[in-house]
Protein backbone atom coordinates (compact mmCIF):
# COMPACT_ATOMS: atom_id res chain seq x y z
CA UNK A 1 0.00 0.00 0.00
CA UNK A 2 1.38 3.07 -0.83
CA UNK A 3 -0.90 6.51 -0.09
CA UNK A 4 0.05 10.23 -0.54
CA UNK A 5 -2.24 12.27 1.71
CA UNK A 6 -2.68 16.12 1.25
CA UNK A 7 -3.86 16.73 4.75
CA UNK A 8 -6.00 20.37 4.69
CA UNK A 9 -6.81 22.34 7.71
CA UNK A 10 -9.97 23.78 7.12
CA UNK A 11 -10.74 27.30 5.76
CA UNK A 12 -11.05 30.42 7.81
CA UNK A 13 -14.62 30.38 10.46
CA UNK A 14 -16.84 33.14 12.01
CA UNK A 15 -15.13 31.93 15.36
CA UNK A 16 -11.39 31.45 14.19
CA UNK A 17 -12.01 35.09 13.01
CA UNK A 18 -13.62 36.60 16.81
CA UNK A 19 -11.15 34.57 18.75
CA UNK A 20 -13.46 31.42 20.03
CA UNK A 21 -12.45 27.96 20.37
CA UNK A 22 -14.92 25.98 18.19
CA UNK A 23 -13.51 22.21 18.70
CA UNK A 24 -16.56 19.86 18.64
CA UNK A 25 -19.12 22.84 17.54
CA UNK A 26 -19.03 25.21 14.56
CA UNK A 27 -19.31 28.08 12.59
CA UNK A 28 -19.51 28.68 8.90
CA UNK A 29 -16.77 29.56 6.94
CA UNK A 30 -16.36 33.26 5.88
CA UNK A 31 -16.00 34.65 2.66
CA UNK A 32 -12.21 34.39 2.43
CA UNK A 33 -12.63 31.02 4.22
CA UNK A 34 -14.11 29.93 1.45
CA UNK A 35 -11.81 31.82 -1.74
CA UNK A 36 -8.58 30.18 0.10
CA UNK A 37 -10.28 27.05 -0.01
CA UNK A 38 -11.22 27.64 -4.18
CA UNK A 39 -7.63 29.29 -4.47
CA UNK A 40 -6.43 25.77 -3.27
CA UNK A 41 -8.13 23.90 -5.22
CA UNK A 42 -7.57 26.01 -8.08
CA UNK A 43 -3.77 25.16 -7.53
CA UNK A 44 -3.82 21.39 -7.63
CA UNK A 45 -5.95 21.33 -10.88
CA UNK A 46 -3.63 19.33 -13.34
CA UNK A 47 -1.15 18.70 -10.14
CA UNK A 48 -2.51 15.75 -8.71
CA UNK A 49 -5.92 13.87 -9.15
CA UNK A 50 -7.53 12.27 -5.62
CA UNK A 51 -8.42 8.88 -5.83
CA UNK A 52 -10.67 9.44 -2.47
CA UNK A 53 -11.47 12.55 -0.05
CA UNK A 54 -12.03 12.23 3.60
CA UNK A 55 -13.39 15.11 5.82
CA UNK A 56 -14.11 15.16 9.42
CA UNK A 57 -17.84 15.11 10.97
CA UNK A 58 -17.66 18.92 11.13
CA UNK A 59 -19.19 21.04 8.49
CA UNK A 60 -16.36 23.62 8.06
CA UNK A 61 -14.08 20.42 7.09
CA UNK A 62 -17.08 19.01 4.62
CA UNK A 63 -18.05 22.68 2.58
CA UNK A 64 -14.02 23.14 3.03
CA UNK A 65 -13.49 19.89 0.83
CA UNK A 66 -16.15 20.48 -1.69
CA UNK A 67 -15.15 23.90 -2.65
CA UNK A 68 -11.66 22.69 -2.99
CA UNK A 69 -12.82 19.66 -5.56
CA UNK A 70 -15.45 21.59 -7.11
CA UNK A 71 -12.91 24.27 -7.76
CA UNK A 72 -9.81 21.66 -9.16
CA UNK A 73 -12.86 19.68 -11.32
CA UNK A 74 -13.29 16.63 -9.45
CA UNK A 75 -17.11 17.59 -7.65
CA UNK A 76 -17.75 13.84 -8.79
CA UNK A 77 -15.74 12.54 -6.20
CA UNK A 78 -17.39 11.02 -3.10
CA UNK A 79 -16.82 12.16 0.06
CA UNK A 80 -16.13 10.29 2.97
CA UNK A 81 -16.53 11.34 6.68
CA UNK A 82 -14.41 10.08 9.22
CA UNK A 83 -15.21 11.56 12.72
CA UNK A 84 -12.14 10.45 14.33
CA UNK A 85 -10.45 13.38 12.68
CA UNK A 86 -12.28 16.16 14.17
CA UNK A 87 -11.14 18.70 16.52
CA UNK A 88 -10.12 18.11 20.28
CA UNK A 89 -13.49 18.47 22.10
CA UNK A 90 -13.29 21.41 24.85
CA UNK A 91 -16.13 20.46 26.67
CA UNK A 92 -17.76 23.22 28.96
CA UNK A 93 -15.45 25.54 26.83
CA UNK A 94 -17.05 25.20 23.54
CA UNK A 95 -17.36 28.61 21.93
CA UNK A 96 -15.36 30.33 24.55
CA UNK A 97 -13.02 33.04 24.18
CA UNK A 98 -9.51 31.90 23.29
CA UNK A 99 -7.85 34.30 25.29
CA UNK A 100 -10.18 33.33 28.40
CA UNK A 101 -9.76 30.33 27.95
CA UNK A 102 -5.62 30.66 27.78
CA UNK A 103 -5.42 32.71 30.86
CA UNK A 104 -7.44 30.71 33.08
CA UNK A 105 -5.06 27.38 32.00
CA UNK A 106 -2.11 29.97 32.94
CA UNK A 107 -2.90 30.94 36.47
CA UNK A 108 -3.99 27.20 36.82
CA UNK A 109 -0.42 26.08 35.56
CA UNK A 110 1.19 28.68 37.86
CA UNK A 111 2.53 30.56 34.71
CA UNK A 112 3.11 34.68 35.05
CA UNK A 113 0.95 35.65 31.85
CA UNK A 114 -0.61 33.78 28.99
CA UNK A 115 2.88 34.61 26.78
CA UNK A 116 4.85 32.13 28.94
CA UNK A 117 2.51 29.76 28.64
CA UNK A 118 1.75 29.69 25.00
CA UNK A 119 5.76 29.60 24.77
CA UNK A 120 5.86 26.38 27.51
CA UNK A 121 2.61 24.76 25.84
CA UNK A 122 4.39 24.89 21.81
CA UNK A 123 7.72 23.86 23.09
CA UNK A 124 6.35 21.17 25.54
CA UNK A 125 7.13 17.16 25.38
CA UNK A 126 3.09 16.61 25.52
CA UNK A 127 -0.29 18.02 25.07
CA UNK A 128 -0.72 20.33 28.43
CA UNK A 129 -3.38 21.95 26.89
CA UNK A 130 -5.62 18.82 26.65
CA UNK A 131 -4.38 17.59 30.08
CA UNK A 132 -5.08 21.15 31.42
CA UNK A 133 -8.66 21.49 30.11
CA UNK A 134 -9.29 17.99 30.71
CA UNK A 135 -8.63 19.00 34.29
CA UNK A 136 -10.33 22.30 34.41
CA UNK A 137 -13.98 21.28 32.60
CA UNK A 138 -16.55 20.58 35.45
CA UNK A 139 -18.87 18.53 32.72
CA UNK A 140 -15.79 16.39 32.38
CA UNK A 141 -16.35 16.66 28.39
CA UNK A 142 -12.83 17.77 27.24
CA UNK A 143 -10.98 15.28 26.08
CA UNK A 144 -7.41 14.11 27.77
CA UNK A 145 -4.39 13.90 25.45
CA UNK A 146 -4.65 9.77 25.41
CA UNK A 147 -8.52 10.16 24.39
CA UNK A 148 -7.44 12.82 22.09
CA UNK A 149 -4.32 11.55 19.96
CA UNK A 150 -6.19 7.77 20.35
CA UNK A 151 -8.88 8.68 18.24
CA UNK A 152 -6.40 10.88 16.15
CA UNK A 153 -4.54 7.27 15.66
CA UNK A 154 -7.61 5.34 14.84
CA UNK A 155 -8.63 8.40 12.07
CA UNK A 156 -5.81 6.97 10.43
CA UNK A 157 -5.88 3.55 10.30
CA UNK A 158 -10.03 4.25 9.03
CA UNK A 159 -8.48 6.16 6.27
CA UNK A 160 -5.75 3.30 5.11
CA UNK A 161 -8.79 0.70 5.46
CA UNK A 162 -10.95 3.37 3.18
CA UNK A 163 -8.37 4.44 0.40
CA UNK A 164 -7.21 2.44 -2.51
CA UNK A 165 -4.40 0.39 -2.01
CA UNK A 166 -2.19 3.19 -4.08
CA UNK A 167 -3.40 6.82 -5.20
CA UNK A 168 -3.24 10.22 -3.92
CA UNK A 169 -6.27 11.01 -0.60
CA UNK A 170 -7.64 14.48 0.09
CA UNK A 171 -8.36 14.54 3.95
CA UNK A 172 -9.82 18.03 5.02
CA UNK A 173 -9.04 18.17 9.07
CA UNK A 174 -8.31 21.23 11.93
CA UNK A 175 -5.84 22.95 13.42
CA UNK A 176 -5.06 21.05 16.63
CA UNK A 177 -5.74 18.20 14.77
CA UNK A 178 -3.43 17.88 12.45
CA UNK A 179 -1.02 18.84 14.82
CA UNK A 180 -1.90 15.97 16.51
CA UNK A 181 -1.42 14.20 13.52
CA UNK A 182 2.17 15.04 12.73
CA UNK A 183 3.10 14.69 16.47
CA UNK A 184 1.70 11.34 16.01
CA UNK A 185 4.21 10.36 13.11
CA UNK A 186 7.02 12.23 14.70
CA UNK A 187 7.04 13.71 17.78
CA UNK A 188 9.89 16.55 16.38
CA UNK A 189 7.85 17.49 13.71
CA UNK A 190 6.68 20.77 14.75
CA UNK A 191 5.35 22.84 17.92
CA UNK A 192 2.13 22.73 19.47
CA UNK A 193 0.93 25.57 16.75
CA UNK A 194 -1.99 24.99 14.72
CA UNK A 195 -0.97 25.21 10.35
CA UNK A 196 -2.71 28.54 8.47
CA UNK A 197 -6.27 27.66 7.54
CA UNK A 198 -6.56 26.31 4.16
CA UNK A 199 -2.85 25.23 3.97
CA UNK A 200 -1.54 21.81 3.23
CA UNK A 201 0.57 19.06 5.56
CA UNK A 202 1.53 15.94 2.63
CA UNK A 203 2.47 12.72 4.19
CA UNK A 204 3.16 9.22 2.82
CA UNK A 205 2.20 6.06 3.96
CA UNK A 206 4.21 2.61 2.57
CA UNK A 207 4.63 -0.31 3.62
CA UNK A 208 2.65 0.09 7.57
CA UNK A 209 4.89 3.73 8.20
CA UNK A 210 4.08 7.57 7.65
CA UNK A 211 6.22 9.79 6.57
CA UNK A 212 6.29 13.67 6.69
CA UNK A 213 6.83 14.63 3.26
CA UNK A 214 6.10 18.84 4.28
CA UNK A 215 4.20 21.28 7.00
CA UNK A 216 1.66 23.74 6.48
CA UNK A 217 2.12 24.53 2.64
CA UNK A 218 0.39 27.31 1.29
CA UNK A 219 -0.17 25.78 -2.46
CA UNK A 220 -2.67 28.65 -3.52
CA UNK A 221 0.33 31.45 -3.74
Amino acid sequence: MALEVYLVRHGKTVFNKVGRLQGWSDSPLLAEGKEAARALGRALQGKVDFDAAFCSISPRAADTAKIILEAKGQADLPLSVIEEVREYCFGSFEGDLVQNVHGLIAQHRGFSSIETWFEAYRTGTHHMLAETVSELDPLGLAENEAQFMGRLKQGLDILCQKSPVHGKVLLVSHGMAITGILKLIDSQSTLYKSVENATVSRLWFESGRWKIESIGENLSI
